[in-house]
């Protein structure tokens, strides 16, 4: 079966996310299919007030018309679970990008602050997996200088 033409809309929501998302909407939505972990791209030929329309859909996640704008979703950082990603978006780290551009002192710090719960093990946890690492596997020379970092004001 052949792909059908039109433009790509790239966003932040699981394919089955987005069709649930697009239900009922019709507007030149052509296809939906998966563009990676937790990605989805919309196929359609909308334009104008319809294209503003879809992409209003997709508005608090994120999206972009070519797939290398769009930031990898917070969620698909290694060692964060949906409880840890839903407090960065709350705090509006939504990408691993931001994530980057804050640093883990901070993002934690800024977590803490909303969600008194959150334990050291989530500092450990923006800090590996910002390197891709297990965060069991951090030294406890870097853990000291995670806490000190996130202590400061």
């Amino acid at each position: 079966m052949a792909t059908p033409k039109g433009s790509h809309l790239f966003v932040n929501v699981s394919p089955s996310e987005a069709r649930r998302r697009l239900k009922g909407f019709g507007h030149g939505v052509r296809k939906v299919q998966s563009a990676g972990r937790n990605r989805a791209v919309v196929i359609h030929t909308a334009t104008g007030q319809h294209l503003s329309e879809l992409e209003a859909k997709f508005a608090d996640v994120g999206f972009s018309s070519t797939e290398n704008d769009l930031g990898e979703l917070i969620e698909n950082l290694r060692n964060l679970g949906p409880k840890s990603a839903s407090w960065l978006r709350e705090v509006g780290i939504t990408t691993i990008s931001e994530l980057e551009r804050l640093g883990p002192s901070l993002a934690y710090r800024l977590v803490r602050a909303k969600q008194p719960k959150a334990s050291l093990n989530l500092l450990w946890a923006l800090a590996a997996g910002l390197k891709d690492q297990d965060w069991r596997d951090l030294s406890d020379r870097e853990k000291e200088k995670l806490r000190a970092d996130s202590e400061q004001s």
